[in-house]
């Protein structure tokens, strides 16, 4: 009985302790001076800004009447804030989707790569809000985008094709004097006696499953003529120790470049068939001087520095004949000496080219394509604003990929799954127009 009342007094004084603290903060609270009250809104302020920092997240004031421009997609490039443009014009940017009920939005900007089919700014508004897409990569990307349904729902591009309204089919070109600099170039008699330790063409891969079949052709040719096989793909030879750990991150280095310009002939198979979709694949061979076999671009004539800077498949459509042909220049230096003259006399003879780099110098750098491309649709939305907009779509022409092309045959191989993949590609686009267009 005594434990019980001593308990009982004891949770009693407890009780009226934590009463009595309680009462004093109550008290504090209520005689908080200006000064506090201010010092505690600043701290507050400052935890919110520093929360608001770490999770992303920026508010965008709008002033005046700028045009509205919002990235849709996330990640690149993430503008968020005011451009300011050519001929005086300004938009405003913002990134962050809550956004989108609060301002009213001219137009969305689309990063393929990023791009999410089933979340998309609906209903769609053709009318009174332009969408734009920026694509840079290979058809096996984003296989909606191969079909004119989808491309259509966009008003603008920005697409390595010359008919885009932001071109950069030289992505891959760092620099002109790249063609015809002699850094890593050996001359003929060096290859010609490294034939001894290597074989005459280099092939270096390592994604083997590609709509175009590439290594259903090496493997072909290699019946014919030896190849040197250094990727995951095929592979006969090992590469140097130093090269071994980590060489895909590594391929424009100065040691990995004088390497593999050893070799007389490398294999230049792109993943995929599109209209000016021209790779580092090709345009590192023109680099350390090399002579690229290639496969891909279907317009890849408009871009040789010089008419014969590369041997194209489609000249010599089988490995049969394609390897006669080789072993004919390995048997005359003269001949192989032809397909070389950018290094050898240093020349461009292709103005189509010169002009191109030199007009278009933003297509270097991925950030500037997009800034570009951020301004031609501020302007496009300026011109609305004073009646001189011009309806239009994005059509084939601005991202022609046909459906995949063996580089064995140069015909549709049924067989191929990518063949497959492209006809579900295309019934999922059918389904994903629909749905935009009949949202209302």
């Amino acid at each position: 009985m005594i434990e019980k009342q001593f308990l009982y007094k004891y949770y009693y004084l407890k009780m009226c302790r934590v009463f009595k603290i309680w009462t004093k903060i109550s008290k504090r609270i209520f005689k908080v001076t200006l000064n506090e009250v201010a010092w505690i809104s600043a701290i507050s302020l400052t935890i919110l800004l520093i929360w608001t920092w770490i999770n992303g997240e920026t508010k965008v004031i709008k002033y005046g009447d700028n045009p509205v421009i919002m990235w849709w997609t996330s990640g690149f490039p993430g503008t968020s804030e005011t451009i300011h443009c050519p001929n005086n014009i300004k938009c405003d940017f913002i990134k962050d989707k809550n956004y989108n009920e609060i301002f009213n939005v001219n137009a969305y900007l689309f990063y393929a790569s990023n791009i999410k089919f089933d979340d998309l700014p609906l209903p769609r508004n053709p009318n009174k809000i332009l969408w734009g897409l920026y694509h840079e990569e290979s058809p096996r990307n984003v296989e909606e985008l191969l079909h004119e349904k989808i491309l259509s729902l966009f008003n603008y591009s920005a697409t390595f094709s010359r008919y885009s309204d932001i071109p950069f089919p030289l992505q891959y070109l760092e620099s002109l004097q790249d063609i015809t600099s002699t850094k890593y170039f050996k001359p003929t008699r060096v290859k010609t006696k490294l034939l001894n330790e290597l074989s005459p063409i280099l092939y270096l891969q390592s994604d083997c499953e590609t709509a175009t079949e590439r290594d259903t052709y090496v493997k072909e040719l290699m019946k014919f003529i030896e190849i040197d096989s250094y990727g995951a793909c095929l592979n006969n030879k090992e590469m140097p120790m130093k090269f071994q750990e980590d060489y895909l991150n590594n391929l424009n280095d100065d040691d990995f470049l004088n390497y593999i310009s050893r070799y007389k002939f490398v294999l230049a198979i792109e993943n995929g068939v599109c209209e000016d979709y021209v790779t580092e694949k090709f345009w590192r061979a023109i680099k350390i001087g090399t002579v690229p076999i290639y496969f891909g671009s279907t317009t890849i004539r408009d871009w040789l520095p010089n008419n014969k800077s590369a041997i194209l498949l489609e000249d010599f459509p089988t490995p049969k004949r394609m390897s006669d042909h080789l072993k004919k220049l390995l048997n005359n230096d003269n001949l192989y000496e032809e397909y070389l003259t950018h290094k050898t006399k240093e020349e461009i003879t292709n103005k189509r080219l010169i002009d191109e780099f030199k007009t278009r110098q933003y297509q270097r750098d991925a950030l500037e394509v997009a800034s570009k491309f951020e301004c031609f649709i501020c302007e496009k939305l300026h011109d609305n604003n004073v009646g001189m907009q011009v309806k239009r779509v994005v059509s084939k022409k601005h991202y022609n990929c046909p459906k995949p092309i063996s580089a064995l045959t140069l015909q549709v191989n049924p067989s191929n799954d990518w063949v497959y993949s492209w006809e579900m590609a295309k019934k999922r686009a059918d389904d994903i127009y629909d749905k935009v267009t009949n949202l209302k």
